[in-house]
């Protein structure tokens, strides 16, 4: 009888699991904040006028491409708290992404052999969508 139970429990354990899905990791919780916070930030900083660089590789080194990404969230972070025109809520945005950027990082194990930064000048619109893309693909 305690058998029957216990199966009973777990066959609609798995049936829940299937239905609603099963709980995200932290992991993609953190994707999942990170390019929410990328498309609200949007094209409101389409007007900053300076170059943000995106790695060459992105296939099979994630920590090292996350890394790469950090440094130049920093770097947009310190350029847009010069400027005088940029809403301190666009600043705690970018603030989020770099501290959901480090979380993702604690999160995922650095690869070895990985080449470092490498040097594609883009506009923050395509920072912001290569940045988003590579995180989507991490979704995957």
């Amino acid at each position: 009888m305690c058998k029957v139970l216990i199966f009973s429990c777990l066959s609609v354990l798995m049936l829940m699991t299937t239905a609603y899905g099963a709980p995200l990791s932290e992991k993609d919780n953190t994707l999942k904040t990170l390019i929410k916070d990328l498309e609200n930030l949007g094209t409101s900083m389409n007007g900053i006028d300076f170059e943000l660089y995106t790695p060459n590789d992105t296939k099979e080194c994630s920590w090292q491409t996350l890394q790469c990404y950090l440094k130049e969230i920093v770097t947009l972070e310190e350029e847009i708290e010069d400027e005088d025109e940029i809403e301190d809520e666009k600043v705690s945005s970018v603030r989020n992404i770099k501290m959901n950027l480090q979380k993702l990082m604690d999160l995922i194990p650095p690869g070895t052999g990985c080449n470092i930064c490498g040097a594609n000048a883009n506009n923050f619109p395509e920072f912001r969508q290569e940045l988003t893309n590579f995180l989507r693909s991490m979704l995957k």
